[in-house]
């Protein structure tokens, strides 16, 4: 089985450095310096403190001749940021063959739809959770925290092909758990991010000091609850036990930054259209206020147009 992750940042790198160090055949696809030097030199993975290196097959969109290795894929997933779709998936489809499986793992509750639509087959959705991973350098990944994925068919159910895949994971050491309603499950990791993304990235500061400010604890759970409320328009229903156990999830991070933080950090662009906008316009389907969330997403995009 050979698995290609298309988007080798940080939650690209680190499934795929974990599985091509089990030795595994896997597949990095990016561009740029990072997955240039990944080619030259190999992956160096700094692992909660572990440090090694491994040397998994590239394909560099910079390079279309590289790309043909896509085709010999069995599955694919998809790790990069929502707003790089347009620039990677249209370079990395024309080489897709039918027998390639998608998974979208991107942030949000739209990666499955969007991904499909564009590539005109099922896709996969799934999410990661539990772990923090970034790029520190290039050809560099460094990672805290436990990892895994969690995924299904979309909207729900399941299918036999995610038994080979299963095993294959467990085999490499990674955590791989399905769900029989990935899109619940989808909206349930966008009220964890919804509720402290943006934030961090708007006061730039690292979840654990969000948290524990009442005043801004207090923003989080309101920002959750919009979420759990525009989560109707898609006929998902999320109770005050679900907020419970997200704020329970919340309150355990740590000093950890939050993707939107760091890509602020690091001058990148925000996934505001997938995490606030997704939330923002469900509740406009629905006729129904999000305040904290329009605030929060206004603000930010202020700032970025002014920086």
């Amino acid at each position: 089985m050979k698995i290609g992750f298309a988007g080798a940042g940080g939650v690209g790198c680190y499934f795929g450095g974990l599985m091509s160090r089990a030795g595994f055949d896997v597949l990095l696809i990016g561009r740029g310096e990072h997955i240039q030097t990944i080619g030259r030199q190999g992956l160096q993975m700094v692992d909660n403190g572990e440090r090694f290196r491994v040397e998994p097959s590239i394909a560099d969109t910079g390079h279309p001749v590289s790309l043909n290795q896509i085709s010999e894929l069995d599955w694919l997933f998809v790790t990069c940021k929502s707003h790089q779709n347009d620039a990677l998936i249209g370079a990395i489809s024309p080489f897709l063959s039918e027998h390639t499986r998608v998974v979208s793992l991107q942030n949000g509750v739209d990666g499955p739809i969007d991904l499909a639509h564009r590539l005109g087959r099922p896709v996969y959705g799934g999410l990661t959770i539990r772990f923090v991973s970034h790029i520190t350098a290039p050809g560099r990944v460094e990672n805290d925290g436990r990892g895994y994925i969690r995924m299904g068919t979309y909207p729900f159910g399941s299918d036999p092909a995610l038994n080979g895949l299963w095993a294959e994971m467990q085999a490499a050491g990674v955590d791989l758990q399905f769900s029989l309603d990935i899109r619940r499950e989808l909206w349930g990791k966008l009220i964890i991010n919804n509720g402290v993304n943006a934030l961090c990235a708007l006061l730039q500061k690292d979840c654990e000091t969000v948290f524990s400010d009442k005043s801004t604890a207090a923003l989080v759970e309101q920002m959750m609850r919009e979420t759990i409320a525009a989560a109707r328009a898609e006929d998902v229903h999320l109770t005050e036990s679900d907020l419970a156990h997200y704020l329970s999830i919340i309150s355990s991070l740590g000093p950890v930054k939050p993707s939107m933080l760091n890509d602020r950090e690091h001058g990148q662009p925000l996934e505001l259209d997938a995490i606030p906008g997704a939330v923002i316009s469900r509740a406009k389907q629905l006729g129904i206020a999000v305040p904290v969330t329009e605030t929060v997403d206004s603000l930010l995009r202020f700032e970025l147009r002014n920086s």
